[in-house]
């Protein structure tokens, strides 16, 4: 697996707070940044670039959709939260029946 997208989310932090990626390494905890890339990853991307991106989709498919019109969260890629192990057992019985 590269490191790319980890050193990729690295700088995008480290812009974010303000700081270089060397500061970064110093001042702050592994800990601390694998909550950071947590909440990037499941909570809200760091950046603005998905939601104004999100707004402007949402904005030019509002006259074509029918009921309810896009949000533009409904653009912004959040991913889903790892399983525990009792739900993907779950998910396994799901398959089974």
């Amino acid at each position: 697996m590269s490191d790319r997208p980890l050193l990729a989310f690295s700088y995008k932090l480290a812009g974010h707070l303000g700081m270089t990626v060397g500061e970064l390494g110093t001042r702050m905890t592994v800990p601390e940044w694998k909550w950071w890339l947590a909440f990037h990853r499941f909570v809200c991307p760091i950046g603005d670039e998905w939601w104004q991106t999100g707004k402007l989709i949402a904005a030019v498919l509002a006259p074509y959709t029918k009921g309810r019109p896009p949000k533009p969260s409904d653009f912004v890629p959040i991913e889903k939260p790892p399983m525990s192990a009792e739900e993907i057992a779950a998910e396994l019985s799901k398959l089974f029946r």
